[in-house]
């Protein structure tokens, strides 16, 4: 191709399409290859956008002008706000979302963004790693481009797994990125293998969902992008069965036929996502295990076994399934795998996801070590934005971990790093409960507009929104009933922002003002806790040098994780400055650890 873009991104999966919107937005010339234009952002494993601290992360995604949250909503089935036993801070919003149609609607943001889509598989990279020149596809086509993001997901020598069955993909049906993979490998960059997995589909007329326990489904007219002019509504069913004792031993009597036991799979897997077989391995005292029933799209005829997670052969796989309650008679639409594929090490980029070894190539998504939709499209989002500011000759600038969820993974993934596929956590932000779903447009926005990814209307539409809520806190500040402030009563934990807005005569006609009101609400009731994190950081900070080779035992830590402890017992660091650089330490547990040694501190002193 003689045109010459000014940002090339190569794959479109979440990570790439974020990232080539992102780009476009700036104004740069961009070019999006990928190997199927039918495949874009196509949701390979469970069909579902959010989750805790992950729903928040695709609010930041909006709030930074990103794509993910208004086709989330548009295309939406089902909505639930997870973690509700526990305050708003660390609720997840997650919605069902109709395979096909988020598809559509991706494919519709790029075109509507200006971004040229092409189909092709790129061979390998071309000119010397310092300053990429262009990529080479497997057809022969060379495409030039200042700056270059890679988004490949699993495909950089993806190997499927069922089994004793292993061939070359990045998902099912498709092909795997083997030249470039090798490409990557010659140019002399660090690379390591990651897995993850998938379950299997279901004919949805095959399943007894009479005998199920159906999921209940939420209506608080959420959405995630304040572009949505209505909350998600709730048009489809989902249902919970659980694994049996005969579930249970067929898995036991059959590891030797799993890909994954019979020792096929070398890579890392996510912890926080195992498959079954690993669920009845390492958790051999839990039984009935829960099983989710999803649909892939409205009226679909197949259903998604969420927690099923399997690389069994394919006659193991139907007698698991139907040994589940109302499975007698399933009728398998696609059975799982497992997928190995190659990711960069830690060190090999820096804040801006840029290759330390180049000037002009960007990474993103799970080839970072990453594991879900939200993580890789919010890293795309910013590696676009990174590399078109390159393009255009502009400063960068990082997101702070303090402010978002976006930052804080930035942050893990450069300065930590990650040994399996890193999975986002509340627990791993120390100003975790001043990151809230609620307040994210208010938290990215000076850093969207350093960014340079929002539109005029885009800026002017949150100018709006910040003098309604500027104004509701001072009614809130001013107003005064029995001579309090409805803003101290509001910091009672059974004042709701409904009643907040009763009190000092606030009419909320519109869904924006009542989540504007809310947010405002729960600003004032969390601000106590808000400092006291900040001021639990600094004692952390001022702690850094504190000894740790006191504690003979982590495991008489109780104010930090199993997997902390588990970590720390074998790594054993000297102080709490090498305790933050183990990636099983979350900011929660470096949190425990510095309150465990001030009380000791204390005790001593006393």
């Amino acid at each position: 191709m003689k045109q010459k873009y000014q940002v090339l991104v190569i794959g479109g999966g979440h990570a790439g399409v974020e990232a080539a919107a992102a780009a476009a937005s700036l104004g740069c010339t961009t070019v999006l290859v990928t190997p199927s234009t039918e495949k874009i952002s196509l949701m390979s494993c469970n069909p579902a956008i959010g989750g805790i601290a992950k729903g928040t992360l695709v609010r930041e995604i909006d709030g930074l002008g990103g794509v993910t949250a208004e086709s989330a909503d548009a295309t939406a089935l089902q909505f639930r706000m997870l973690n509700m036993k526990k305050g708003p801070a660390v609720w997840g919003p997650r919605v069902q979302s109709d395979v096909d149609m988020y598809t559509v609607k991706q494919i519709q943001q790029l075109r509507a963004a200006g971004v040229h889509i092409v189909e092709g598989l790129v061979r390998r990279l071309v000119g010397p790693n310092k300053r990429i020149k262009a990529v080479l596809l497997e057809d022969g086509r060379e495409i030039k481009a200042q700056t270059f993001v890679l988004a490949a997901g699993t495909f950089l020598d993806g190997m499927l797994h069922r089994g004793q069955v292993t061939w070359p993909g990045g998902r099912r049906g498709d092909t795997s990125s083997v030249s470039l993979e090798r490409d990557i490998r010659k140019r002399m960059f660090h690379v390591k293998r990651f897995k993850t997995g998938t379950s299997p589909r279901v004919l949805r007329n095959s399943i007894d969902t009479s005998i199920l326990e159906e999921q209940i489904s939420h209506d608080l007219q959420f959405r995630f992008s304040w572009a949505s002019k209505q909350g998600v509504a709730n048009t489809e069913k989902c249902w919970v069965t659980r694994t049996t004792g005969e579930t249970e031993k067929l898995v036991k009597d059959s590891l030797t036929k799993s890909a994954l036991y019979s020792g096929r799979i070398h890579g890392r897997g996510p912890r926080y996502c195992p498959s079954f077989e690993d669920k009845v391995t390492k958790f051999p005292e839990r039984t009935g295990h829960p099983i989710h029933l999803e649909p892939m799209g409205k009226s679909s005829r197949i259903m998604y076994l969420n927690g099923l997670s399997t690389s069994m052969p394919e006659e193991i796989q139907e007698k698991i399934v139907r040994s589940l309650p109302g499975f007698s008679n399933a009728v398998i639409a696609a059975y799982g795998y497992t997928v190995e594929y190659t990711c960069f090490e830690t060190g090999e980029f820096d804040h801006t996801l840029k290759l330390r070894e180049t000037e002009n190539l960007y990474v993103c998504g799970q080839i970072l070590g990453t594991s879900g939709y939200e993580e890789a499209a919010a890293t795309g989002l910013f590696a676009g934005a990174c590399a078109a500011r390159s393009a255009l000759g502009l400063e960068q600038t990082i997101p702070d971990r303090l402010n978002s969820y976006l930052g804080v993974m930035v942050d893990d993934l450069v300065s930590i790093g990650t040994e399996e596929p890193y999975r986002l956590f509340s627990s791993r932000s120390e100003n975790r409960l001043g990151l809230r779903q609620d307040n994210a447009d208010r938290r990215v926005f000076e850093f969207a507009e350093k960014l340079g990814v929002l539109s005029e209307k885009k800026i002017a539409e949150y100018q709006k929104r910040d003098r309604k809520y500027r104004h509701m806190r001072k009614k809130l500040m001013e107003t005064r009933i029995h001579g309090k402030t409805v803003e101290s009563i509001c910091r009672r934990p059974e004042i709701t922002p409904e009643e907040a807005g009763g009190l000092i005569d606030l009419q909320t006609q519109s869904i924006d003002e009542r989540e504007i009101l809310r947010t405002a609400v729960l600003d004032i009731k969390y601000s106590g806790y808000v400092k006291r994190a900040e001021k639990r950081h600094s004692v952390r900070k001022r702690y850094g040098s504190a000894s740790l080779e006191s504690i003979k035992d982590y495991n008489l830590v109780e104010t930090i994780t199993i997997e902390a402890r588990e970590a720390l017992n074998e790594r054993r660091p000297a102080t709490l400055l090498e305790a933050e650089s183990i990636p099983a330490v979350r900011q929660a547990d470096l949190d425990g650890l510095a309150l465990y040694l001030m009380k000791r501190s204390v005790s001593r002193e006393t």
